[in-house]
């Protein structure tokens, strides 16, 4: 009420300015009077909606080892969780904390499969080819035998009666999969999956798998065939199709009938007599056509093969063979897995088989070679040619043959490059290293509970992120609060760090920190980037900031060009040790957790839930309000003054550390109150409340406590919701 009636008088009186002005001042009214303000929510979603599986989609059928994306089967819809903090008191609403879960399967392969390998979700990897998983993940593997149970987690969604078993399907189910690192949304999965056993695999496995599925099966395979890692056939269109492709990239011949006979490179064929080649059609003198080769417009001059790279994780590779300057390009592309140089080889013999191809010819032969089909390779007696039927034709009990040359040779192992690759190393993630830190504002932040931060990594090279949950029921009960992607840089002092001056650069004491891993990086900055905030760390409790950066080795950095003390630390500028934490303190890289304000002084544990961290024990550390407390006064002197001792000092605020416009910084606090403890010869004798960075010690009050030689006069800014901040502290000796 406030609001619209201030907001309305200023704009009366005021204008637009004063309308701005009445309105900020009636919001702050009606948050005082109505106690707390509105509750807040954070991180919900509004539509708990399911990312859609078309329906029809082709569920692949997978031989040998492939990466390929599954396809959405079953979900029981995206799971909604809320946490609380806060409770509406001294001005602050309740926060809703809400996170989100799902529980699906995944088709993988329209057949049994051996096992699956690595799974990457968005791309990223979440689980190794040890099958650990790098964050916790609860899934189970159906691998689409026909005998295959229901998944107890279906069955319970769905009952007993109406759940699928997904019989001759292979598939994975997902439980309560954590959704925060996908945009609140099912990712999308794609596996290794490793259909047969066996480790050596070609296109003539491929081909008699393929068949298997189509109702028919292999009589025999001979000759050579290309090596390959894996083929995935889930294309629309029919699997007899998917072979035919198959058959045609190998240069292989099918002789049809009940059962196939697949020829490969060096394969059989069928030898026709001189005489049978002598065959007419009634008034036709000739028997065999004169040879003939395809002109330069038609002929193939380069090969391009598309394939699925198992160097880089599977990603689309491209490897090409090329001879001489003429001819079209033909372009390939297989849905077969394969190494670089599998690729090349592939393209060089492809071409030269295409290029054999261009030189073609026709033969009429007796009635008896009707069973000669599309397909058969024959050689004509006399000749070391091999030939492949390409068209059968029987008209006056005359089989009319046209033919094209078959490549024979065996192919020779050219070697390919695929480029660059991008390693996602496989090694275990390890134990986390935390620390929960109770630290003053960093920059940009004026936090209005009693901040914690969180720095986590591993010394793993394996290790890639954490899940963070923290207890504040000394371990009873524990919340997830989220996740350190790529780890907090941090490590130990190698040797302890001199006192230095807190008044300007520190350019003779030296700080030497051994980091937890060896592919973390510190890195030099210019003097302006410093002072503008850069290469902010902590180092026991002192925060600091460092120029210089120098590499000693792997790990291992000698820092120099130091600003001390900053942030409030000044008193823990001369209490280092050889062992103590180093933590560069990048709120990227760290997770803040705020309890409420009444948890001021209560125990906290963290812990981590990665794939290394089932044992490892919690950190613990208490709520002090080191974010709420206030700075020491800057500058305190003391003055004898006509018997008086005349105390001035600064105010300093963890509002604003800077002084960029030459006026005082802002309070920060709800009023400006100091404490003023006095002690004769180390005699605390009075203790009072100012209001003002200034106080008077008179002659009177002196004599009254006792006199002494020496007076010291401490001073501390007191914080209406933490009470007492840090203090400074001066000394008057009288001779």
């Amino acid at each position: 009420m406030a609001t619209l009636i201030l907001g309305t008088a200023g704009r009366v009186f005021g204008g637009p300015l004063g309308g701005i002005i009445g309105t900020a001042v009636g919001g702050m009214v009606d948050s005082s009077l109505l106690g707390g303000g509105r509750p807040r929510d954070v991180g919900r979603i509004g539509n708990l909606a399911v990312q859609s599986a078309a329906y029809g989609e082709p569920i692949p059928v997978i031989t040998g080892r492939m990466r390929a994306a599954g396809n959405l089967v079953w979900t029981s819809g995206i799971k909604e969780s809320t946490s609380q903090s806060g409770s509406g008191k001294r001005g602050g609403g309740a926060t809703s904390t809400y996170s989100y879960s799902a529980s699906f399967a995944v088709g993988l392969a329209a057949r049994a499969i051996a096992d699956i390998g690595r799974i990457w979700a968005d791309g990223r990897l979440i689980r190794d080819a040890e099958g650990a998983f790098l964050s916790p993940i609860v899934m189970r593997l159906h691998r689409g035998s026909e005998g295959q149970a229901v998944d107890p987690l279906i069955a319970a969604a769905e009952g007993a009666a109406g759940a699928p078993a997904y019989r001759g399907i292979a598939y994975a189910v997902f439980e309560d999969l954590p959704l925060a690192d996908y945009g609140n949304r099912i990712p999308n999965l794609t596996f290794e999956i490793i259909a047969d056993a066996e480790a050596g695999h070609d296109v003539a496995d491929a081909i008699a798998a393929l068949a298997l599925i189509d109702g028919r099966s292999i009589a025999s395979t001979t000759g050579r065939f290309p090596s390959i890692a894996g083929h995935f056939a889930g294309r629309s269109g029919s699997v007899a199709g998917a072979m035919a492709s198959l058959i045609d990239m190998a240069g292989a011949s099918v002789t049809s009938g009940s059962k196939i006979v697949v020829s490969g490179v060096g394969g059989g064929h069928v030898v026709i007599a001189t005489d049978d080649c002598q065959a007419r059609l009634p008034g036709d003198g000739r028997g065999r056509e004169r040879r003939k080769r395809l002109g330069g417009e038609t002929r193939v001059g380069a090969v391009e093969v598309g394939f699925y790279d198992t160097s880089r994780d599977f990603p689309p590779g491209l490897q090409r063979a090329k001879r001489g300057t003429s001819g079209v390009t033909d372009h390939q592309s297989i849905a077969c897995a394969m190494t670089p140089d599998q690729a090349k080889t592939l393209a060089t013999t492809m071409l030269g088989r295409s290029r054999a191809g261009g030189l073609r010819t026709n033969v009429r032969l007796p009635w008896r070679y009707l069973g000669l089909q599309p397909g058969a390779r024959v050689v004509l007696a006399g000749d070391d040619i091999v030939w492949r039927v390409r068209e059968a034709r029987f008209e006056a009990f005359i089989v009319n043959l046209d033919l094209e040359r078959v490549e024979t040779t065996t192919p020779v192992a050219v070697s390919g490059d695929g480029g660059r690759v991008l390693a996602f190393t496989d090694e275990p993630a390890g134990v986390t290293t935390l620390h929960l830190l109770d630290l003053p504002p960093l920059p940009g932040e004026l936090p209005g509970s009693p901040r914690l931060w969180i720095a986590a990594a591993g010394a793993s090279p394996g290790w890639r992120r954490a899940a963070i949950e923290v207890s504040g029921d000394d371990g009873a009960s524990y919340a997830g609060i989220g996740i350190i992607e790529g780890g907090t840089i941090q490590g130990v002092a190698e040797s302890r760090l001199d006192t230095g001056s807190i008044s300007g650069w520190d350019r003779f004491s030296v700080a030497e920190v051994d980091l937890l891993s060896d592919t973390m990086w510190l890195e030099s900055r210019s003097e302006l980037s410093v002072l503008a905030g850069a290469n902010l760390a902590l180092l026991g409790d002192e925060i600091f900031q460092f120029s210089n950066a120098e590499a000693m080795g792997p790990g291992r950095f000698r820092l120099s060009g130091l600003l001390r003390g900053r942030r409030g630390t000044e008193a823990s500028v001369s209490e280092h040790a050889v062992g103590e934490r180093f933590i560069l303190l990048d709120p990227a890289t760290l997770i803040a957790f705020d309890p409420p304000i009444e948890a001021l002084g209560r125990t906290f544990r963290a812990r981590a839930i990665g794939v290394g961290d089932g044992g490892a024990s919690p950190v613990i550390a208490i709520a002090g309000g080191r974010a709420l407390r206030p700075l020491s006064p800057a500058h305190l002197r003391l003055v004898f003054d006509a018997g008086a001792v005349v105390a001035h000092w600064v105010r300093r605020s963890r509002a604003g550390f800077g002084w960029p416009d030459f006026i005082d910084v802002p309070l920060a606090e709800t009023s400006e109150s100091y404490r003023v403890d006095i002690a004769l010869d180390a005699r605390k004798v009075r203790s009072v409340t100012v209001a003002t960075p200034t106080y008077t010690y008179a002659l009177a009050d002196r004599l009254e406590d006792g006199d002494g030689a020496e007076v010291k006069i401490t001073v501390t800014q007191l914080s209406e919701s933490v009470g007492p901040g840090d203090f400074a502290v001066d000394m008057l000796v009288f001779e």
